[in-house]
């Protein structure tokens, strides 16, 4: 409520994209607002165009800012060919210097949905006295199996970790014409497809980063690297007094089930129910938005 009596909405800013150079590789970013910043950090096959709806609206009261992981979104492609340059620790590693170039290296908040939620518990994991919240949506934070009904679709993700990925991801572009909208409950408009079909708009090593990301899903301890990064996060964020907030979604496609009791089990973590499968910050921005703000305000403080 406003001095004059009547409710006015908030003015939404306007969400900036700009460029860091990190590691010899030029990194984008969405940011906007001032105050205490929030990192957001955005999963496959996405970029930072996921936050968007949600940072405008908190760019009144936070410093919100959005990265592009790199071969994703505007950031750019790593050279050479094969899975590996696209593997989790090189994201980890540009993650860490570009939140470097950008001074946010201490008091951080982050905020993760997919890859995003994993790269952001392994961040604070390894920098556990700079982390100052975490929020995750849709992250793979805990191991899965498909013996025991956790893992993904195992059809889907047997073939993409199979020599049939290079067709259905770097000829077919599967997971922007296909996953994408199957895991967004409203249809995206065309300037948003045009967005994110613009990156991996040539067939072949300019969409690897896409392929990495599902074969590198821990399912029954393969990869072995990746799986131990997910269950040394697991076991970081149950021991950790940091504040947490799950943003889950309703049916959800991830933390559901055995998944969500196991997260469940975390402390100094707040659960918050917003509509959508996979794909939440399209489905569901002002929710999100309005939840993370009763969130930061309370745990963390402007």
């Amino acid at each position: 409520m406003n001095g004059d009596g009547e409710d006015h909405p908030r003015e939404v800013q306007r969400v900036v994209l700009s460029h860091v150079d990190v590691l010899g590789h030029r990194m984008a970013y969405r940011h906007t607002g001032s105050g205490r910043p929030v990192v957001f950090l955005h999963g496959n096959p996405t970029s930072s165009l996921l936050w968007s709806g949600v940072v405008a609206e908190l760019a009144d009261a936070y410093h919100c800012l959005a990265l592009d992981l790199m071969g994703m979104g505007e950031s750019d492609k790593l050279p050479g060919t094969g899975d590996e340059r696209y593997s989790f620790r090189e994201h980890a590693r540009f993650v860490d210097a570009g939140l470097s170039a950008l001074g946010l290296e201490e008091d951080v908040v982050l905020v993760g949905h997919d890859w995003g939620g994993v790269l952001a518990v392994d961040w604070a994991r390894r920098h556990p006295t700079a982390v100052r919240g975490i929020g995750y949506s849709e992250a793979g934070v805990v191991p899965v199996s498909w013996r025991d009904g956790t893992g993904p679709d195992q059809d889907l993700f047997g073939a993409l970790r199979s020599p049939a990925g290079e067709r259905m991801v770097l000829e077919e572009n599967v997971f922007i014409e296909v996953v994408l909208r199957a895991g967004t409950v409203r249809e995206l408009t065309a300037s948003e497809l045009q967005a994110y079909r613009r990156p991996f708009s040539a067939p072949g090593e300019d969409r690897r980063a896409m392929l990495a990301w599902a074969r590198q899903v821990p399912i029954d301890g393969d990869p072995a690297p990746v799986h131990e990064v997910v269950a040394d996060g697991a076991a970081f964020m149950a021991g950790s007094q940091v504040p947490k907030l799950l943003i889950r979604g309703e049916p959800g496609a991830v933390i559901t089930g055995d998944v969500l009791t196991a997260c469940r089990r975390w402390p100094h973590q707040e659960e918050v129910v917003v509509p959508g499968t996979h794909f939440l910050p399209h489905d569901s921005s002002p929710a999100i938005a309005a939840a993370l703000r009763d969130w930061l305000d309370r745990t963390v403080g402007r």
